[in-house]
């Protein structure tokens, strides 16, 4: 994602706290992305829910953006699918799977984002949750240690050109990786690692050169906590982390810190629209006031403020926004479309403020339009 944040005077658009219409799932959703007009979604489903009636989805789907209805695109993955993006006419995937429209694709699959017609991309890797693509490779991050059987430590190249496993690629990570966002010429790498490369000043969250995946060291921001998600603007870079509660933390693009947003709870995904920071997880309450250090605790009197929270992408100021979401693990996926003026959330919750909307919500700025009841 690009963009620069809203100064701090200018009225900040807020999407609505009510989710449009939309159709929702069975089980639980774990990644999402917009394409276009089209929302492709994965998790652990087996079945879309449209207008109170079940409708095969096997942990694949795919929704319009505009109506919220649900798309006839239905792969099938025999397992959970925990990562996804896209890049060109295809959709890639990775998780807890198998087999993917009945081919075997251990862990990792191409998926074609019109017909849904499995592609020829073919890895053995199991421990992958988190995709990425720019530069023209196709970044994997998770809890691995090898693919194809050869040594790859919790993050992975592939070229796009043919699939192959990209060698010329060297970074690596000491522990898990949880988030990966391509920003100009940059890779940035969020998890719960130590060391990238094995070098020094990159725990946690750090920078790889797109070109080589040599450190770039103009990127140092001394996080001192687990990041589980990212969201890089034109001269931001934002990092949802765990630790002692959670937080929301922004850098700028050499790593100094700006800001810190406090939950009690880890933020497990975000994302970044027209000046805002949205992020999920799963905590209950939250900080109106930015801390005044990384690891400083709130200033003031936390808000009650369920799973999502919006913050001014320039201060870090708490946002009037409160969808009120349930669950014990709340939100587990975001994505922005800058274009239509709006997120979709995914995760374990089922309400908002009430109303059932399980596993899926889509928010916008203008209203999306459309009912969401169609089934195709």
């Amino acid at each position: 994602m690009t963009g620069t944040p809203t100064p701090a005077h200018a009225a900040i658009p807020l999407v609505s706290i009510t989710p449009a219409p939309a159709v929702t799932f069975d089980g639980l959703v774990y990644t999402s992305a917009y394409v276009g007009t089209t929302i492709y979604v994965g998790g652990s489903f087996r079945n879309a829910i449209v207008n109170g009636r079940s409708v095969v989805r096997k942990r694949l789907a795919a929704l319009d953006a505009r109506t919220g209805e649900l798309l006839p695109w239905a792969p099938v993955a025999d397992g959970t699918v925990f990562g996804l993006t896209a890049s060109g006419v295809s959709l890639y995937i990775t998780g807890k799977f198998k087999t993917v429209g009945g081919q075997a694709r251990p862990g990792l699959a191409d998926i074609n984002l019109k017909t849904g017609v499995v592609g020829k991309l073919k890895h053995t890797v199991s421990g992958g949750n988190v995709l990425t693509a720019g530069g023209g490779r196709l970044f994997l991050g998770g809890a691995f240690s090898t693919v194809d059987g050869r040594a790859e430590k919790n993050l992975a190249a592939f070229r796009l050109t043919d699939g192959a496993l990209d060698t010329t690629f060297r970074g690596e990570a000491d522990g898990q990786v949880k988030a990966l966002t391509v920003a100009g010429s940059r890779l940035y790498v969020g998890g719960g690692f130590k060391r990238l490369n094995g070098a020094a000043n990159t725990a946690r969250l750090g920078a790889l050169a797109l070109a080589d995946g040599q450190v770039d060291t103009g990127f140092r921001s001394n996080t001192p906590y687990p990041v589980g998600g990212l969201a890089v603007t034109a001269d931001r870079v934002f990092a949802g982390q765990g630790g002692p509660g959670g937080r929301v933390a922004a850098y700028t693009p050499d790593g100094s810190f700006l800001w810190s947003s406090v939950t009690d709870g880890d933020v497990q995904a975000m994302t970044y629209l027209r000046g805002v920071v949205y992020a999920g997880g799963h905590w209950d309450v939250a900080c109106p006031k930015p801390s005044a250090t990384a690891t400083s605790w709130c200033p003031t009197t936390l808000r009650s403020q369920p799973k999502l929270i919006a913050l001014d992408a320039a201060t870090g100021v708490l946002q009037d926004w409160n969808p009120r979401s349930n669950g014990k693990w709340g939100v587990l996926t975001m994505d922005a479309n800058a274009l239509l003026g709006s997120i979709a959330v995914g995760g374990e919750f089922t309400a908002f403020a009430g109303r059932s909307t399980p596993h899926f919500a889509q928010f916008c700025i203008y209203g999306c339009g459309g009912s969401g009841r169609s089934a195709r």
